[in-house]
């Protein structure tokens, strides 16, 4: 899915919410969007942040009196990936912002990721209207690979590198 959205932003899947535990992959999976779609999209804007530093740059356009510069900043690009949306929840300003943001970005049809350590359903501080949004798209959960997985990727990388390695070593590891 990751590739397909890297290779046809804003044709599938919008938006991609990418949600599991920590240390597997959330943001990579953000970065390799984004580094992706550059390869590919050299002149396509791209903004990458997280939840919580949009939350600040949202009080610090409204400190400094500069929320026309924060709109255009987050509504004028072509791909937004935001990591760690769930830390936005409660916050009903930040919200209501990502909110018009979401529907500016959706009407262009521009391609939006977030990542969260939950599914949308079970942000409970996160204003219904939000979470519907993000549910319009496709929800990815990722889990721990099994062992099987582990040992398919152990394998895949000793090849890609010609190593030897025992198979003792390998179902070790």
């Amino acid at each position: 899915a990751a590739k397909k959205i890297a290779t046809n932003p804003g044709k599938y899947w919008n938006p991609f919410f990418v949600y599991g535990g920590v240390g597997l992959g959330k943001t990579h999976i953000l970065h390799a969007i984004g580094h992706t779609l550059i390869d590919n999209f050299p002149e396509q804007k791209i903004l990458y942040i997280t939840g919580e530093n949009f939350m600040n740059d949202y009080i610090t356009s409204i400190q400094k009196g500069t929320m026309n510069s924060f709109r255009m900043k987050y509504r004028k690009g072509d791909l937004l990936l935001i990591d760690d949306v769930h830390s936005i929840q409660g916050k009903e300003g930040t919200m209501e912002e990502l909110f018009h943001t979401f529907n500016t970005l959706y009407a262009a049809k521009k391609q939006m990721v977030f990542t969260s350590d939950k599914p949308p359903k079970e942000l409970k501080k996160l204003e219904d209207r939000l979470r519907s949004r993000f549910e319009w798209g496709l929800t990815a959960d990722i889990q721990p690979p099994n062992f099987e997985m582990r040992e398919s990727i152990l394998r895949s990388k000793v090849q890609e590198e010609n190593y030897r390695v025992p198979e003792k070593v390998i179902r070790f590891i």
